[in-house]
């Protein structure tokens, strides 16, 4: 499974729901990921809830990404995205309280 790309992983996720596919993928990604959320979201707590949504985003929208060349640009960005809510909620809370 190491040996695997991730568009082949993805691809045996999306069409088998392969958990060890997936597991491999998040596995690769997940410290790219976690490091972009908590540079956005400067929380620890917070920067782990936008990583286990960037993966939840990424399950939901596996068949879509099959054919997508680099999953990390994917993963980058959806992390900047939801770290980017994660704030935006998170200011509005606050200022709510």
């Amino acid at each position: 499974m190491n040996s695997h790309t991730d568009a082949q992983l993805l691809r045996e996720y999306a069409q088998r729901h392969a958990e060890a596919a997936f597991g491999e993928l998040v596995r690769r990604h997940v410290d790219l990921v976690y490091s972009a959320a908590v540079r956005m979201v400067r929380d620890a707590q917070l920067a782990e809830d936008v990583t286990q949504s960037v993966f939840l985003a990424l399950a939901q929208s596996a068949n879509q990404l099959t054919d997508r060349p680099v999953l990390s640009g994917w993963l980058h960005r959806t992390a900047q995205n939801l770290a980017a809510n994660a704030v935006r909620s998170d200011v509005r809370r606050r200022a709510r309280e």
